[in-house]
């Protein structure tokens, strides 16, 4: 038998995969009852959505905004590292999150800002204009 294999290598390096992988189910176990208890719709990042609210962060003291009066846009930022944001407009400071950029995060930023705007009040007609204008954005910014 191969002595740079034996069997307690083998186990020092499957043990901690095995604990890090049952932590990380656990986690996000307790994450969706929590989101499940709160009556969340969706999240980006940390902004959950409910039906009447949206909700910053995770917890009991999480800040909640009542959704009458927001909006919401999904914008491609251009630079060096492209990003994708959301802005919750909000009277006085808005709110604002920002992941790297890759479909699934632009899809994610698009489909929360669409139903928070439905959700908020706006006609379908204004949510899907912010969409398409994210992706018109998005289109100049990578034809360049």
């Amino acid at each position: 038998m191969d002595p740079t294999l034996s069997p307690a290598w083998i186990g020092a390096l499957v043990v901690p995969m095995a604990v890090m992988m049952t932590v990380a189910f656990f986690v996000e176990r307790g994450k969706r009852r929590r989101d499940r208890a709160d009556g969340v719709l969706l999240s980006f990042d940390d902004l959950r959505l409910t039906r009447t609210h949206l909700i910053v962060g995770s917890g009991p003291d999480a800040p909640r905004f009542a959704l009458a009066g927001l909006s919401a846009t999904a914008t491609i930022t251009g630079g060096d590292a492209d990003e994708v944001e959301v802005v919750i407009e909000n009277a006085g400071c808005d709110i604002r999150r920002r992941l790297p950029y890759s479909y699934g995060a632009s899809g994610d930023a698009q489909m929360f800002a669409i139903k928070f705007n439905l959700l908020a009040g706006h006609s379908y007609a204004e949510a899907r204009n912010l969409r398409d204008g994210a992706r018109v954005r998005h289109t100049r910014h990578h034809a360049a």
